[in-house]
C-alpha cells in the first residue's frame, strides 16, 4: 500500500512540475487539433496495449482508461488540460516509468557540462577514488589504484554528457565492476512481452499466433578483486541509464546508491517514446526486471554553479562505517503472464462514442501491429485513423457505426476478411450465412454452378443464370456492397460481391429471378442456413478417365483416403488434382507421395513479431515438405485453379509446385493465403483477417496474385448451360500435348 501511494504521490509530482512547465510562452508549440489529439493518443494506447509487460498478466481495464481519457483529451483548451488527460490515463498502469517526460528530462536539450568531461579519476581525501565512468579507463592503471583505496565512487550521471554517453559507460562497466568484485554477482536479465503473430479473439487456428514472455539470461561475472571487498557506491542522475548489474549490486547488499534527481526504474529497462504533439512526448516501459530500484540517498538536481551535494553524500556514506551486514533485497518473483481476451462489448450494437473510438483505435493498432501484408496496401494505413475518426466519432445509430467498421476493412485489401456478428452487416449480407448454392460470374452473368441443398433451394439448377434479388436487379445490390466488401484480387472481388449479394441471417430466407438455357424466368425462394453448407458433398473423390489418367476431386478427398487413392492410381501416367473450392487438409498427406525430387520445402511464411526489440520485425521459416515413407507418385500431374481457390486450397498448390512441379490449369486462385487469426470489436464484430505471409518456396509473391496458371481457361456460359467443363477438357488436352492420352468417359466429374 506504501508503495502504491508513493508511485502516485511521484506521478502528481511530476505532472504538476510539467504543469507548470507549460504556461504559454511565446515559442511554445501550439496545441494540436482535437483530431490530430485523438490521432497521437492512439498510438500511445497502442504502444500500451501491445508491449508494455503489466497488461500481460496484471487485471488492468485499459479500454476503461481509454474512454475515460477520451473525452477529457478531445476538450482540452490547453497543453496543461491536454497533459493532465493522458498522464491519468497512464497512471491506470501504477509505472513511473510510463508517463510523460518533463522538458527538463531531455536530454538533448541539456548543454554540455564540461566539469563533467575532465580526469577519469580522482582521489577524495587520499582514500576514496572516484571514477568518471563518463570517459575511457585504461583497466590497468584504475587496477593499481584500486588497490589503495579504501572505498570506491563510480560516477554514472549522464546530465550534461552526449546522450551516447550512456552505452558508453555501460561498456566501461563490464571492464570496471571484475575488478571490485570479490564473489561471484549473477545478474537476471530483463523480460518482455513477445506476439508471435496475432493471437486470436475468438477462434482457434493452426496459425500458432501466441503472446507470451521473453527473457533474457542475464549474465554472470566473476570476481577479480585483488583483496577484500572495497565499499562501493555509484553516484546516478535522472539521466543515467541504470544497469540492471547496478541494481543487482544494491540488492545483494555489495553497493550504495545516491541519485542526484528523480531516478525510477524506467532507467533499468528498455522504453519507447510517443510524441504527442504540443511539445509533449510520453515514454512507455517495454520490459521490466525482478530487483527493484531503491536508492540509499536521493538529492536534489544541482544548479551548474551549485555545490555537488550528491558527491559530498556519496563521500560521507563511503566513510561511514557499515554496522553489521547490509541487508539483502530478495530479487523480486515475476509473475507468469496470464493472457486475457479483448472485450466485444456485444450488448451494445450500437456503441456510445467512446466504444466506438476504442474499436477504431484497437482496429488500426493490430492492423498497424499485426497485419503480415501492410506493405500490400493500395493505401497508406497510416492514413486510416484520420481518415476513419469523423466516421466512427459521428455515426448517428448501429448501421453507420457497423458500415464505418466494413469500410475501413477494405483497406486490408485481403480475401480472408470477412465480418461475423452485427445485426446492421447480416442485414446487408456484409456478414452472415451464404446461401445455399454456388455462383460464379461468366461473361458478366451471376452463373449457378453448384448447389449445396436443393431442398433448401428447390427449382434452382446449375447454369442458370440470376437476375433479379428481392424483385431488383441483382446487380445493384452488388453494387451496393462494393464499398464494404474486400478481396486480395480483382476477379476474387467480384466472386465474393455475388456471394455476400445472396447472403443473410441464419434461417433467413430470399427470392432471386433467374433464367435458364432457353430463356424462360422463374421466381425461386431459398432459405440460409449454415446445415445446407455443411452437407458432405456427394459423389467419388477419384475416378479414372481413361487412357491412363486419374480424377481427383480435393473438395471431397479426405486424408484417410489419400493411400487408398494413390494404391488405385500407381499405374496411371497422371493425374487431374481438381482444386476448384476448399480441400480437406490433404496437403500434408499427398505432398509425399507426390515428392519424387524430394524437395525439402513447400512455401516460406513470414510473420510480424512484436515485442521490446522488435516493431516491424519479422519471423521467417521455410515450411518443411512432409515426408513418409511411401512410393512416389512419378506422373505428370496438373491442378485445376480459378477464384475459388484460396487459403489453404492454394497452400495445397505451394506443395505441389514444389514437390513436383505440377502444372496449373484454369484462371488465378484468389490470392489470399495465411493462417487466419481474428479480432473483436465493440459492438460484437469479430473481424478476421490473414496472420502469416506465405509465399512461393522460392520466396515469390502469392498474396494479392495468387497462384498463376501455365494455360489459362475461362469456361463459357454456355458450356456451364451444356454441362460441360471445359477447364477440364483444356487440362486433358494439355496431357495429350505432353505424350498423355486421354479422353472423358462416363460423363463429366462435376
Amino acid at each position: 500500500m506504501l508503495r502504491t501511494l508513493l508511485t502516485r504521490f511521484i506521478l502528481a509530482a511530476g505532472l504538476i512540475a510539467w504543469t507548470a512547465s507549460a504556461a504559454p510562452t511565446p515559442n511554445a508549440p501550439e496545441l494540436p487539433s482535437p483530431e490530430e489529439r485523438l490521432n497521437r493518443l492512439a498510438r500511445l494506447w497502442g504502444q500500451v496495449k501491445y508491449r508494455h509487460p503489466s497488461l500481460a498478466y496484471k487485471s488492468i481495464d485499459w479500454d476503461a482508461a481509454l474512454m475515460t481519457a477520451l473525452p477529457r483529451v478531445e476538450a482540452a483548451k490547453d497543453r496543461a488540460a491536454y497533459a493532465a488527460a493522458v498522464q491519468d490515463m497512464l497512471e491506470t498502469l501504477n509505472d513511473p516509468a510510463t508517463r510523460i517526460l518533463r522538458p527538463d528530462e531531455r536530454q538533448e536539450n541539456t548543454p554540455a557540462d564540461p566539469s563533467r568531461t575532465r580526469e577519469p579519476r580522482r582521489w577524495e581525501g587520499k582514500d576514496v577514488l572516484v571514477v568518471n565512468m563518463g570517459v575511457m579507463q585504461p583497466t590497468a592503471p584504475l587496477r593499481e589504484e584500486l588497490s589503495r583505496a579504501k572505498a570506491v565512487i563510480l560516477d554514472l550521471r549522464a546530465r550534461g554528457l552526449d546522450p551516447r554517453a550512456s552505452e558508453s559507460m555501460r561498456q566501461a562497466l563490464g571492464e570496471v565492476l571484475p575488478l571490485l568484485l570479490t564473489q561471484e554477482l549473477q545478474v537476471p536479465g530483463p523480460r518482455a512481452v513477445y506476439h508471435s503473430g496475432y493471437r486470436p479473439q475468438t477462434i482457434s487456428s493452426s496459425g500458432g499466433f501466441a503472446t507470451s514472455f521473453l527473457s533474457s539470461t542475464g549474465e554472470r561475472i566473476s570476481p577479480q578483486a585483488p583483496g577484500k571487498a572495497l565499499p562501493l557506491l555509484f553516484l546516478l542522475d535522472d539521466q543515467s541509464s541504470v544497469d540492471a548489474r547496478v541494481l543487482t549490486m544494491k540488492a545483494q547488499g555489495l553497493a550504495q546508491l545516491v541519485t542526484e534527481g528523480r531516478l525510477d526504474d524506467g532507467s533499468s529497462v528498455q522504453r519507447t517514446r510517443v510524441d504527442l504533439g504540443a511539445g509533449l512526448t510520453a515514454v512507455v516501459r517495454l520490459s521490466e526486471l525482478g530487483v527493484p530500484l531503491r536508492a540509499d540517498a536521493v538529492l536534489p538536481k544541482r544548479s551548474r554553479s551549485g555545490k555537488d551535494e550528491a558527491l559530498l553524500k556519496a563521500l560521507e556514506l563511503a566513510r561511514k562505517p557499515v554496522r553489521g551486514k547490509a541487508p539483502k533485497v530478495r530479487e523480486a518473483d515475476l509473475p507468469p503472464g496470464r493472457w486475457q481476451a479483448d472485450l466485444a462489448y456485444a450488448d451494445m450494437p450500437y456503441p456510445d462514442k467512446p466504444h466506438r473510438l476504442l474499436a477504431l483505435f484497437r482496429m488500426w493498432n493490430i492492423i498497424e501491429f499485426f497485419y503480415p501484408y501492410k506493405h500490400l496496401m493500395d493505401q497508406d494505413w497510416d492514413k486510416a485513423l484520420s481518415t476513419f475518426l469523423p466516421r466512427f466519432s459521428k455515426a448517428k445509430d448501429a448501421a453507420e457505426y457497423a458500415l464505418a467498421v466494413a469500410e475501413m476493412s477494405t483497406w486490408l485489401k485481403d480475401g480472408h476478411t470477412t465480418l461475423h456478428g452485427h445485426p446492421e452487416l447480416e442485414q446487408r449480407g456484409i456478414a452472415g450465412v451464404l446461401a445455399p448454392f454456388e455462383t460464379m460470374e461468366l461473361e458478366g452473368k451471376a452463373v449457378v454452378t453448384r448447389v449445396w441443398d436443393e431442398a433448401a433451394a428447390p427449382g434452382l439448377a446449375p447454369g442458370q443464370i440470376i437476375e433479379t434479388y428481392e424483385g431488383k436487379p441483382l446487380a445493384e445490390r452488388m453494387e451496393a456492397l462494393k464499398p464494404y466488401v474486400t478481396a486480395s484480387t480483382p476477379a476474387h472481388l467480384r466472386h465474393r460481391l455475388l456471394a455476400r449479394a445472396l447472403s443473410g441471417a441464419e434461417g433467413s430466407q430470399a427470392t432471386v429471378g433467374v433464367r435458364d438455357a432457353a430463356g424462360q424466368r422463374k421466381q425461386v425462394r431459398f432459405t440460409r442456413s449454415l446445415q445446407s453448407l455443411q452437407k458432405p458433398p456427394t459423389g467419388d473423390a477419384w475416378r479414372m478417365l481413361g487412357n491412363g489418367v486419374g480424377y481427383v476431386d480435393l473438395t471431397r478427398l479426405r486424408p484417410t483416403d489419400v493411400a487408398t487413392l494413390f494404391e488405385k492410381m500407381k499405374s496411371t501416367k497422371a493425374l487431374v488434382f481438381d482444386m476448384r473450392g476448399y480441400p480437406n487438409g490433404t496437403a500434408w498427406v499427398l505432398a509425399p507421395y507426390l515428392n519424387a525430387r524430394k524437395a525439402p520445402y513447400g512455401a516460406i511464411i513470414e510473420r510480424n513479431i512484436v515485442s521490446s526489440e522488435e516493431l516491424g520485425g519479422r519471423y521467417k521459416y521455410f515450411q518443411p515438405l512432409p515426408q513418409a515413407d511411401v512410393t512416389p507418385y512419378v506422373g505428370r500431374t496438373v491442378m485445376l485453379i480459378d477464384e475459388r481457390t484460396i487459403s489453404q486450397a492454394e497452400y495445397t498448390g505451394l506443395f505441389l509446385e514444389a514437390a513436383n512441379n505440377t502444372t496449373f490449369i484454369g484462371t488465378p486462385s484468389a490470392g489470399a493465403d495465411g493462417d487466419v487469426t481474428n479480432m473483436v470489436l465493440p459492438g460484437g464484430i469479430a473481424l478476421l483477417f490473414s496472420g502469416d505471409d506465405v509465399r512461393h518456396v522460392d520466396g515469390r509473391q502469392l498474396q494479392r496474385v495468387g497462384l498463376k496458371p501455365q494455360v489459362f481457361v475461362r469456361p463459357s456460359l454456355a458450356s456451364v448451360q451444356k454441362g460441360q467443363d471445359e477447364v477440364l477438357e483444356r487440362a486433358l488436352k494439355y496431357l495429350v500435348s505432353k505424350g498423355v492420352g486421354a479422353k472423358v468417359t462416363g460423363g463429366t466429374p462435376r
